[in-house]
């Protein structure tokens, strides 16, 4: 008989960290793959930022999702852990490419009445991990209430 060392939580970090790794791939695979992309030099929504201010709110803004994760994440339920996820991939993917590139490659146009933006995947990520973290949030909060 084999003696099992699976310990749930290292468990649980790996397949989060591959789910994490696979987001930034497929991410940047998309990206590879796009012949004409928009170049994006600016911080989000277009922001004309000076870089270093761009960094800084980066740095600002990933140290204090990692360290609220830290302190938070063993308590998450899958359905808090997949928007943390999907936002740091996003994230992170974004980052690096800025680095790398000296800006982020947008393809994905949406244009509502007059107002037109430009995307990419890791943005979409971001978002729709927003979007699910505040419903797990309000799911939550209405089930204490019953």
């Amino acid at each position: 008989m084999t003696e099992q060392n699976s310990n749930p939580k290292m468990t649980k970090n790996y397949y989060w960290g591959l789910g994490f790794l696979f987001f930034i791939a497929v991410d940047q695979l998309v990206k590879f793959f796009i012949t004409n992309p928009f170049r994006n030099y600016f911080f989000a929504f277009s922001l004309p930022l000076p870089v270093w201010l761009m960094y800084g709110i980066y740095l600002t803004a990933l140290a204090f999702i990692f360290f609220y994760l830290k302190r938070n994440y063993l308590k998450f339920s899958a359905s808090e852990l997949l928007p943390w996820c999907l936002i740091l991939a996003g994230a992170v993917s974004n980052i690096a490419e800025r680095i790398l590139h000296g800006y982020v490659k947008d393809f994905i146009y949406i244009t509502f009445y007059r107002w037109t933006g430009i995307y990419n995947l890791a943005d979409a990520y971001i978002i729709l991990g927003v979007i699910l973290l505040l419903a797990s949030q309000l799911f939550k909060k209405n089930q204490q209430l019953k």
